[in-house]
C-alpha cells in the first residue's frame, strides 16, 4: 500500500508540474535575450562598423524551415487555445467586455492559469489518498477538464445575463433618446444626455462610442464599431441604425419611436415565452411526485372493494 501511495503521489507530482509548465509558457511566452535586444543594439553596431541585421532571418534555411513550419505550428497553437479555451488578447478583451467583467486580460489569464493548475493538484491528491495510480490518472484529468472550463464558463454566464439586462434595457433607451430628440437637439447631444442621466450595459455601451467620438473616432464608425462589439443582436441593430442615422435625412425622433415600440413588443412576447417554458417545467415535479401518490390512494380501496375486507 504505500508503495502505491508513492506512486500516485509521484504521479500526481508530475503532472502538476507539466500541466503548469505548459500553462505558462502558454500564457506568457518569452523571447530570447538576443531577439529583445537587437532593436537597441542595431544603432550601435553599425556605429562600429558592424553589418545591420537583415530583415527576413539569417540564413535561407531558416527562412524556409520558417516558412514550411510556420503554418504547422499556427494550426497547432490554435488548437491548443481551443482547447483550453484561450486567445488572442483582442479576442480574449472583447469577450470581457461582452461580458461585463472588470477585469484584465493578464487577471483573466492568471485567474485561468490558477484554476487549471489548482483543480488538477486537488483532485490528483483526492486520487492519491485512494492509494492507487489510475485513480490519480483519473482525478488528474477530471481536474484538467474542469479547470480549463471554470473561468470560460463564468464569463459565457455573465455575458447571457448581460444581454438579457440589454433587451430589458434596450426600448426605455431608445425612447429616451426620441424624447431628447424631439426637444430639437441633435443626435450626439441627445445620446450624451441619456449616458449622463442612465447606468446600464446599453449606457455603458453608448457611453463606449461617445468616449471613441471626443477621440476622434467619426460618429458613423463609433456606432458601427459599437453594434460589432454587442454581445446582444437587437443593441447592434439598434446602434446601426444610429450609424445610418447620423448622415440625417430621416424623421429621427418618430423612427426611434416605433423603434422602440418594437423593441418592447418584443421583449414582452420573450418575457411570455420564458413564462410559459417556466410554467411547463413546474408541471415535471408534480407529475413525478405526486402522480405515484395519487395512485396508491386510488389503489388503497380495491382489495376492500373485490375481497369485501
Amino acid at each position: 500500500m504505500g508503495e502505491l501511495r508513492f506512486d500516485a503521489a509521484l504521479a500526481a507530482l508530475f503532472g502538476t508540474l507539466a500541466i503548469s509548465w505548459f500553462g505558462l509558457r502558454l500564457a506568457h511566452p518569452r523571447r530570447s535575450p538576443t531577439a529583445r535586444m537587437n532593436l537597441y543594439l542595431e544603432n550601435p553596431r553599425v556605429s562600429l562598423g558592424g553589418r545591420p541585421s537583415p530583415s527576413h532571418g539569417v540564413v535561407v534555411a531558416g527562412e524556409a524551415l520558417k516558412r514550411v513550419l510556420g503554418p504547422l505550428a499556427g494550426g497547432v497553437l490554435k488548437l491548443a487555445d481551443r482547447a483550453l479555451r484561450t486567445g488572442p488578447p483582442e479576442s480574449v478583451e472583447l469577450k470581457l467586455r461582452q461580458a461585463g467583467l472588470p477585469m484584465t486580460v493578464e487577471a483573466y489569464r492568471r485567474e485561468y492559469l490558477r484554476w487549471l493548475i489548482l483543480t488538477p493538484l486537488v483532485l490528483g491528491a483526492v486520487g492519491a489518498a485512494a492509494g492507487r495510480a489510475v485513480y490519480v490518472f483519473i482525478f488528474f484529468a477530471a481536474g484538467v477538464f474542469a479547470g480549463s472550463r471554470r473561468l470560460p464558463e463564468r464569463v459565457r454566464a455573465a455575458t447571457r445575463r448581460r444581454r438579457e439586462r440589454i433587451r430589458g434595457d434596450l426600448p426605455a433607451v431608445a425612447g429616451m433618446v426620441a424624447l431628447k430628440i424631439e426637444n430639437n437637439k441633435s443626435l450626439i447631444v441627445a445620446v450624451s444626455g441619456v449616458v449622463s442621466q442612465g447606468s446600464g450595459p446599453v449606457i455603458d455601451e453608448l457611453g463606449r462610442a461617445l468616449h471613441l467620438v471626443n477621440a476622434g473616432y467619426g460618429e458613423t464608425a463609433a456606432f458601427e464599431l459599437a453594434a460589432r462589439e454587442t454581445p446582444e443582436p437587437a443593441a447592434a441593430r439598434f446602434y446601426r441604425f444610429l450609424a445610418a442615422a447620423t448622415g440625417g435625412g430621416l424623421d429621427l425622433a418618430s423612427a426611434l419611436l416605433d423603434q422602440a415600440n418594437e423593441l418592447r413588443t418584443q421583449r414582452r412576447e420573450e418575457v411570455e415565452r420564458a413564462a410559459a417554458r417556466r410554467q411547463m417545467s413546474l408541471v415535471i415535479p408534480n407529475l413525478v411526485f405526486m402522480a405515484p401518490v395519487l395512485f396508491v390512494f386510488l389503489l388503497a380501496p380495491l382489495p376492500q372493494l373485490l375481497f369485501g375486507k
